[in-house]
């Protein structure tokens, strides 16, 4: 089987996997080009087992919501998440992240957005791998909202209104 055939496969089982977990969710699909140098890194990832991305919106009891600031972009806030890890499902990555990156501890409720992205080689368009960005809901469980102390995180914080600066949160509707 094909890189590409192993990693559309491996997202299409974890797709399913969350919505029979948390709930249907807008899948939206989108088609990139990555330059060589770019999908040679993706391809590694891959071959490693990695299968995308994962964050989650986390309100507490006062409906706040946990935001933070990363020193690429420190002028905007943005829901914590990042990089799956190999042998771990993609809420699981959204759970970790929140954790490392604020400190927060996190149940998932509910899947906000799905994002199928194929990814294609720019010189030979037919070279292709599949990933997959989720965005959870999530209730604040325990912790402090406080940064990690490696860097990757400039702030953590609640705000009771969300503030203007935000990342964009990609739309919910399908692409079919």
């Amino acid at each position: 089987m094909t890189l590409e055939a192993r990693t559309r496969e491996a997202v299409r089982e974890e797709l399913e996997r969350l919505i029979d977990a948390y709930g249907e969710v807008p899948v939206r699909r989108e088609t990139v080009t990555n330059d060589p140098e770019f999908f040679a890194r993706g391809r590694e990832l891959a071959e490693e087992g990695w299968l995308g991305d994962a964050g989650a919106w986390v309100t507490d009891d006062e409906n706040r919501v946990l935001l933070i600031r990363h020193p690429g972009a420190p002028e905007t806030w943005g829901t914590p998440g990042g990089g799956h890890e190999p042998g771990e499902g993609l809420d699981e990555t959204a759970r970790r992240e929140v954790r490392e990156e604020t400190g927060v501890e996190c149940t998932l409720t509910g899947l906000y957005y799905a994002r199928w992205k194929t990814i294609a080689h720019a010189e030979d368009p037919e070279r292709r791998l599949h990933m997959l960005t989720v965005e959870f809901e999530g209730e604040y469980d325990a912790g402090d909202a406080d940064a990690s102390g490696d860097g990757e995180v400039l702030e953590a914080r609640w705000f009771a209104e969300v503030p203007d600066a935000l990342h964009e949160i990609p739309a919910t509707n399908v692409d079919e």
